[in-house]
C-alpha cells in the first residue's frame, strides 16, 4: 500500500504568516531587484503612479468636467480642447503601458531569472549530500529552484498593481472629501471594514491552502505515475493501477470534504462582508447621493455623477488591494523557503590546503551514521597505497557505497579520521581534493548534452577535448561508430530534442566509466562498474581496466566477484564492518564469507552456461 487511505488527511504544519513577516520578506526580495535590475523598481513606481493619476483623471475629473460643462453651457471649443488633451493623454499612457508590459517587463524578467537562478545553482553545488536525505529541506529546495524564474517578477507586477490601487484610492477619497465629507467618511469606514474582512478571509483561505497542499501533492504524484515513462512497465503489472485509481478517488473526496468544511466559514463571512460594504455603498451612499442631488441645489450633475462613479471605483480599488495583500502573503511563504535555502550553512566545510597527487589513503577507526544513532560504517581501519587495486565486496546494505561517499567527503565521518597522503581530508580544499578522485557511482546519471560533454563533464573547447573523450570511450569499450550517428556531438536523451539518442543501461554505464578515464586521476573508484553489462562485456571491461590502470590506484565495489579477482587486496564487508581481508586466493583458502559468496556465484554461472548448451 503506497498510501494509507483516509478521507481526513493530516493537517500540514502551519507556516508562519503575518503582516510584519510579509513586509520583511517583500523587502528582502526587492534587494534582488535592486541588485540585478536597479531601475526596475523605480520604473515600476513611475508606471504605477502614472496609471493611478490617470485613473483618477479619466474616471473622476474628466467625467465631472463634462457633466458640469454641459449643465452650465460651456463653449464647444473649450470642451473639444479639454477632450483633445485627455485623448492625447490616453495615447501617451497606452504607449507607456504597452512598452512596460510587452517590452520592458520581459527583458527584465530574463535578467532577474539569469541572476537569481545563477545564485541558486551555485548554492545548490555547495549543499551537503545530507540535504537530499531530508525530505522537508529537499521539498523547499525544489520549490525555491522551480519558483525563482518568475516569483520576483510576479511580486513586482503585483507591487505595481497594489501601488496603483493605493494611490488611486487616495486620490478618489480626496475628491470625495472635497465634495462631501460624510460620503468620504462612510467610504473610509467601509474601506477599513472591507480590509478587515479581507484579511480575515485571507487568513481562512491561507489555512485552506495549507491543508490543500498535501492533498495536491498526493494527487500530483498519482498523475505523474500514469504519464512518466519510468513507471510505464510497472503499472502494467498486477493491479497497482486500480489501486492508484482508488487512491485518486480518495483524493477527490478529500478535496470535496475540505471545500465543504471551509465553506461553513467563508460563506457567512462573505454574506456579512457584502452587506456591510458593497450593499451599504450600493443602497446607503447611493440613496444619500440621490437625495442630495434632488434637495440640494448646490450639488451639480457633475458632482452627483462623480460621487456615484467614485464610490464604486473606490470599492473596486479596495477589493483589488485586498486581493494583492493575499498575493503578498503567498509570496512571503515562498520567500521563507528561498531564504531557508540561501541561508543554509554546509556542514561539510572546505579546508584550505590544495591536494597533491595521490600517494596513500588511510581510514583510522572510521564510523559513520546517517541519523546519528545507527552506525552504517563501524570502526573501519584500512590503508591503500599508490598503484594498488583494492576491492570492497559484500551483500547489499553492507556499507560499501556509503564508505565511498565518506572517502569522497560527500559526508563527514561521525568519528575517526580519513587521511589522504597522511593528512586529514578535512584540511584540504574540497574541490581540489575531489578533483584528485575519479568515481563511477552505482546510480550514475547522464545529462541532456552531447556524448563528449557527458564524458568530459565540461564544455568541449577544442580537438584535444574530442580526442580525450574518444580515447576514454574506447577504453570503456563503447561502440562509438554503431551508436552515435553524429559522433561525439550526438545529443543524449530526448529531453530537449527529438533527435536525441536513448542508450541501453549497459551503454550508459560505459559512458559513466569513460568519465573516470577522461578525468585522468591517480585514484579511481568504480562502484559496480559492470552491473549492467553482460559477461562478455564485463570481461572486456576488466581487461581494459587492468591494462589502462597499471600505474593508478583503483577501488572496486562489486557484487560480481569475477571482477575482484584482479585485486591486490579484498575487503569483505558485513553490517558496516570489515570481516575478512586478503587477496582472492587467501580468502578462498580461509573458506569464510567471501569463499561462500564466490562459490554461490560460480555455481550460478556454471548453471547458466549449462542451460545454454
Amino acid at each position: 500500500m503506497i498510501f494509507k487511505r483516509s478521507k481526513k488527511l493530516n493537517t500540514p504544519k502551519k507556516e508562519k504568516s503575518n503582516i510584519f513577516l510579509t513586509v520583511k520578506n517583500t523587502a528582502f526580495m526587492f534587494k534582488y531587484v535592486f541588485k540585478y535590475t536597479p531601475m526596475f523598481f523605480w520604473i515600476t513606481v513611475f508606471v504605477a503612479t502614472t496609471n493611478a493619476v490617470w485613473q483618477v483623471l479619466s474616471s473622476i475629473v474628466y467625467i465631472k468636467y463634462i457633466f458640469d460643462a454641459i449643465e452650465t453651457g460651456k463653449a464647444f471649443k473649450e470642451i473639444a480642447i479639454v477632450t483633445g488633451v485627455f485623448a492625447l493623454l490616453i495615447v501617451v499612457v497606452n504607449i507607456l503601458n504597452k512598452w512596460f508590459w510587452n517590452v520592458y517587463i520581459y527583458r527584465i524578467q530574463l535578467k532577474l531569472q539569469e541572476g537569481m537562478q545563477g545564485e541558486l545553482y551555485m548554492k545548490a553545488r555547495s549543499l551537503d549530500q545530507s540535504c537530499y536525505d531530508n525530505p522537508e529541506f529537499y521539498n523547499d529546495f525544489v520549490w525555491a529552484i522551480r519558483e525563482s524564474d518568475g516569483r520576483v517578477w510576479s511580486m513586482m507586477i503585483d507591487f505595481e498593481n497594489f501601488l496603483a490601487g493605493i494611490l488611486s484610492s487616495v486620490g478618489v477619497l480626496s475628491i470625495l472629501w472635497s465634495m462631501d465629507k460624510l460620503v468620504a467618511l462612510i467610504c473610509c469606514t467601509v474601506s477599513v471594514v472591507n480590509l478587515l474582512f479581507g484579511m480575515l478571509r485571507n487568513k481562512i483561505n491561507y489555512a485552506k491552502q495549507q491543508e490543500n497542499q498535501k492533498i495536491i501533492r498526493k494527487g500530483d504524484y498519482i498523475k505523474r505515475v500514469f504519464y512518466l515513462a519510468e513507471y510505464a512497465k510497472e503499472i502494467r503489472q498486477g493491479n497497482i493501477s486500480e489501486h492508484l485509481e482508488e487512491e485518486y478517488t480518495a483524493v477527490l473526496e478529500s478535496k470535496v470534504s475540505l471545500i465543504k468544511r471551509f465553506a461553513k466559514k467563508i460563506v457567512p463571512l462573505n454574506v456579512v462582508s457584502s452587506l456591510l460594504t458593497n450593499k451599504l455603498l450600493e443602497f446607503g451612499v447611493m440613496g444619500y447621493l440621490v437625495v442630495q442631488y434632488v434637495v440640494n441645489p448646490n450639488v451639480s450633475l457633475g458632482s452627483f455623477s462623480v460621487g456615484v462613479t467614485a464610490v464604486f471605483n473606490l470599492y473596486d480599488r479596495l477589493t483589488s488591494i485586498t486581493y494583492f495583500v493575499t498575493r503578498f502573503n503567498e509570496h512571503s511563504l515562498y520567500v521563507e523557503k528561498f531564504k531557508k535555502f540561501l541561508n543554509y550553512e554546509p556542514k561539510v566545510v572546505s579546508g584550505i590546503i590544495p591536494a597533491n597527487d595521490f600517494e596513500s589513503l588511510e581510514l583510522v577507526d572510521v564510523k559513520f551514521s546517517y541519523n546519528g544513532e545507527d552506525d552504517v560504517i563501524d570502526n573501519v581501519n584500512l590503508k591503500i597505497n599508490k598503484g594498488e587495486k583494492i576491492a570492497f565486496v559484500g551483500y547489499n546494505g553492507a556499507g560499501k557505497t556509503t564508505l565511498i561517499k565518506v572517502i569522497m567527503r560527500l559526508y563527514d565521518v561521525t568519528s575517526g579520521v580519513v587521511l589522504y597522503n597522511g593528512t586529514d581530508i578535512k584540511e584540504y580544499d574540497l574541490s581540489s581534493y575531489r578533483n584528485k578522485i575519479g568515481a563511477v557511482f552505482q546510480d550514475h546519471k547522464l545529462f541532456a548534452a552531447t556524448v563528449a560533454e557527458n564524458v568530459l563533464g565540461d564544455t568541449v573547447e577544442n580537438e584535444s577535448d574530442y580526442m580525450t573523450a574518444k580515447e576514454a570511450l574506447e577504453i570503456a569499450d563503447f561502440p562509438i561508430e554503431q551508436k552515435l550517428k553524429n559522433g561525439l556531438d550526438t545529443i543524449l536523451t530526448k529531453e530537449y530534442s527529438k533527435e536525441g539518442t536513448e542508450l541501453s543501461g549497459g551503454e550508459q554505464q560505459k559512458i559513466a566509466i569513460a568519465r573516470v578515464f577522461a578525468k585522468k586521476c591517480d585514484l579511481m573508484i568504480l562502484d559496480e562498474p559492470s552491473s549492467a553489462l553482460d559477461p562478455i562485456a564485463e570481461y572486456k571491461l576488466n581487461q581494459a581496466i587492468t591494462e589502462k590502470t597499471k600505474d593508478k590506484t583503483v577501488i572496486f565495489i562489486s557484487h560480481r566477484l569475477s571482477t575482484t579477482r584482479m585485486a591486490d587486496r579484498i575487503y569483505m564487508f558485513d553490517n558496516g564492518k570489515i570481516i575478512e581481508e586478503g587477496n582472492h586466493e587467501e580468502l578462498i583458502n580461509k573458506n569464510g564469507k567471501y569463499a561462500e559468496m564466490f562459490k554461490i556465484q560460480a555455481k550460478k554461472y556454471e548453471n547458466e552456461k549449462a542451460s545454454k548448451h
